[in-house]
């Protein structure tokens, strides 16, 4: 199946977030499982251990390594994901949700070769296509080595 394994890259803003129903539309081209991914930059979180983290358990115990917010907020952000993927779930698509630090286009390229992973679905804006922001999606385009779905949105 051609579009069977997808990786969702999700940060909660409206763009990310529009490119949900392009994926619930895929299941009828063999959509069978969603993997929702967080990267947690180090402009954001500072340096961590490249790790995968899938579990409430996996991110309490950054509390040595990160502030007591922030390990919160990381919390937060997981439960949020783990709704969204229930969206996917109540139609039948088996989901994985991760949080992975380091640089965007370095772990989405990574992270969908290792999990033969067969199409990335993004959400951009405008805005992030501009002349002075295009280089973090031209990054991840140039790095990952699967088809990409690039979902459009006024909304940034």
């Amino acid at each position: 199946m051609l579009f069977q394994k997808i990786l969702y890259p999700v940060d909660f803003k409206p763009a990310s977030l529009n490119v949900k129903p392009y994926i619930l539309k895929l299941k009828e081209a063999g959509c069978q499982e969603v993997h929702l991914l967080y990267v947690l930059v180090p402009s954001e979180w500072g340096l961590l251990q490249k790790e995968e983290y899938d579990t409430e358990e996996k991110i309490n115990a950054l509390r040595g390594a990160m502030n007591e917010g922030y390990v919160e907020g990381l919390k937060k952000t997981f439960r949020k994901m783990q709704e969204l993927a229930r969206e996917f779930e109540e139609s039948g698509i088996k989901t994985r949700v991760l949080m992975i630090p380091g640089e965007l286009d370095e772990v989405i390229a990574e992270y969908a070769e290792k999990n033969d992973i067969k199409l990335v679905a993004l959400g951009v804006t405008a805005e992030s296509l501009s002349f002075f922001r295009v280089g973090k999606v031209l990054d991840v385009i140039k790095a990952v080595d699967k088809p990409i779905l690039i979902v459009k949105s006024a909304e940034s």
